[in-house]
């Protein structure tokens, strides 16, 4: 059968697309295309501006993510049936992964500009919210995983610590976090006297102004400071937006 007869089928059996009406399931057909990758070939790189959603149709294509010290670690092997890059169309317009095809493949595209003006068609206001939320909380399991992979312990504490101050305090200077040392242990996948070290290497450094039993205070201004000298002697440091 020829493969271009058969995209809209390839549409009606995918769960998010399964309750759209059928002028916004044509209205996909229509702007769908079949693109051909071979074997080794980048189908997109990191942190590009998502253009398409994908649909594996043929073939197999790696999701991947890369550390600035060339180490990879594999998020999902893709194969006939399975589709991606729904979520980044939600939360900043970056692809979260890299992908790769692992042999020759068929993908169905889809722009990304027509798949959300399709979807929103179908949703109401709280509806549009939810789905943002949820590609949002993917977003932030992504950057999980890669840091737990990718840096050491220092290097999550910092960027834990400067997220959850920049959520805290977007405007100040010095943020207060009710933390304790186990609670940064398990945000950061370690124990507890680990992070008790980094954190004393922090106060040190004048990061960590305050400090008591039921949290302390956190210097941003000092914290992006050492961020980007660390950056500067090839850390990597900064979280990555899947």
């Amino acid at each position: 059968m020829n493969p271009f007869l058969e995209i809209n089928r390839d549409l009606r059996v995918l769960p998010c697309l399964s309750g759209l009406k059928e002028e916004d399931l044509s209205f996909m057909e229509q702007m769908a295309r079949l693109k051909r990758i071979s074997k080794n070939n980048i189908l997109f790189e990191e942190s590009e501006p998502v253009k398409f959603f994908f649909i594996v149709k043929q073939g197999t294509i790696k999701l991947y993510k890369t550390s600035k010290k060339g180490r990879e670690l594999i998020v999902r092997i893709m194969n006939s049936g399975d589709y991606f890059c729904c979520a980044p169309l939600y939360t900043g317009g970056k692809y979260f992964v890299g992908a790769i095809a692992v042999e020759d493949s068929l993908l169905v595209t889809i722009p990304a500009e027509d798949f959300k003006k399709a979807l929103r068609n179908e949703m109401t206001e709280t509806g549009w919210k939810i789905i943002s939320g949820l590609c949002n909380k993917i977003r932030y399991l992504s950057t999980l995983v890669e840091d737990i992979t990718f840096k050491d312990v220092e290097e999550r504490v910092i960027t834990t610590l400067l997220r959850l101050a920049e959520e805290r305090a977007p405007n100040a200077k010095v943020a207060s976090l009710q933390l304790t040392h186990q609670d940064i242990a398990s945000m950061t996948g370690t124990v507890r006297e680990v992070v008790s070290r980094a954190m004393s290497r922090l106060k040190k450094e004048g990061v960590i102004v305050d400090s008591n039993v039921k949290g302390f205070k956190l210097d941003k201004e000092r914290l992006l400071k050492l961020i980007h000298n660390k950056d500067v002697c090839g850390i990597t440091t900064g979280a990555n937006p899947l």
